[in-house]
């Protein structure tokens, strides 16, 4: 994966899916500890809903535009 190019550590090849995935379940974890499982819970549905939403946006044009339009800097 492209994300772990330079980095210090030899990450195998076909396994950064797996320590993407620690690591995000290490910070749910945290999360869960400080926050509590509910909060926790509800901040991981928002960080999907976001994520989606921008992959979203990088593929479709027509949102794109869309979005560029309703949310862009507007010249009085």
């Amino acid at each position: 994966m492209p994300w772990f190019e330079d980095c210090r550590f030899n990450i195998p090849e076909g396994k950064s899916g797996q320590v993407v995935g620690a690591i995000i379940g290490g910070i749910f974890g945290l999360l869960v500890v400080i926050a509590g499982f509910w909060k926790a819970l509800a901040f991981a549905f928002f960080v999907v809903v976001g994520f989606f939403i921008g992959r979203y946006h990088d593929v479709n044009d027509e949102f794109r535009e869309r979005f560029a339009r309703q949310f862009g800097r507007r010249r009085n």
